[in-house]
């Protein structure tokens, strides 16, 4: 599917809210940059209002909410993933345009949509204006922008979250589920087409990069209406392990996974895997993935995806 971009100019005064998270990591940020970048939006045109997120409260995704219902023409989040993620999610089939300045550790969605990793490059993509529709994933409900996930990498970002509850017991439960686990069958049905697979680890995905910036389908885009299955088939643990090391050190698998693209999946396995959505419970198998081509309207570069 061809990209759609659309040139909005940003001198016709759109008015945007500007979410900050104050406590984002900052790797891509140099000091002043987040100065410097809201001073470019205003010059652009942009009627700015800048907003930023606290400990509890308002989140960004309580200020997208309210952008929305304030009929604002944009929402730019300056912060990382973990402020994009749900400030998005109240943007999908809006209208409401999302722009992203880079203030986090790896920001997998900005690169994802081919945005420069400086936050003053990226206010400048947004003052160009153009706007392309980006796409989403979707698990059973529950949307992610990046990696839906069944089989180990599920168990440890689930124990991930339990932990940080404080719900030390039942975290060292899926600890050690994940340092027991084995492979299993499965059933892995892509746009009606049926595949069997013996597997620890299946990931679906929608943007390239994957946790800590992996490329696990480096082709793959946001912009297609296709989401990508990388099946870990006939893999041990220790091989699984290598390769992702591998992946993270040199940005090539040890051993590629089998990779399927497809527009609706279908996974289910001979026991009830637990599945995350960019790290977050997502149920258990059998479960269906929908990608929802071009849900989400961002400024992106003029190129395609």
């Amino acid at each position: 599917m061809a990209v759609r971009v659309i040139t909005v100019p940003a001198r016709a005064g759109v008015r945007a809210l500007c979410v900050v998270n104050p406590a984002a990591g900052g790797r891509h940020a140099a000091p002043g940059d987040l100065d410097r970048a809201i001073r470019m939006l205003r010059e652009g045109g942009f009627d700015l209002r800048v907003v930023e997120t606290g400990a509890e409260h308002p989140t960004a995704a309580e200020l997208a909410a309210g952008a929305v219902r304030d009929g604002m023409g944009s929402v730019i989040v300056a912060g990382g993933d973990g402020t994009v993620h749900p400030a998005a999610t109240q943007l999908l089939d809006t209208g409401v345009v999302l722009g992203i300045l880079p203030f986090g550790s790896f920001m997998n969605v900005a690169k994802g949509l081919g945005l420069p990793m400086s936050a003053t490059e990226a206010a400048e993509v947004i003052v160009r204006g153009h706007v392309a529709s980006a796409d989403v994933g979707q698990v059973d409900g529950r949307i992610f922008f990046e990696t839906a996930g069944v089989g180990l990498d599920a168990e440890m970002f689930l124990a991930a979250r339990l932990a940080e509850r404080g719900r030390w017991r039942n975290a060292l439960r899926r600890v050690r589920r994940w340092a027991t686990q084995g492979s299993h069958r499965m059933r892995i049905t892509v746009d009606g087409q049926a595949h069997a697979h013996r597997a620890y680890q299946v990931l679906v995905l929608n943007s390239p990069f994957y946790t800590w910036s992996f490329p696990v389908v480096p082709e793959a885009s946001m912009r297609d209406g296709q989401l990508e299955v990388a099946v870990f088939s006939r893999m041990g643990r220790r091989a699984l392990v290598r390769s992702l090391l591998e992946l993270w050190r040199s940005g090539r698998h040890g051993r590629p996974p089998i990779v399927y693209r497809g527009r609706e999946i279908r996974i289910e396995a001979d026991r009830p895997l637990s599945v995350h959505a960019d790290g977050q419970a997502a149920g258990r198998l059998p479960v269906s993935i929908t990608c929802r081509a071009g849900a989400l309207r961002v400024y992106a570069p003029e190129q395609a995806g």
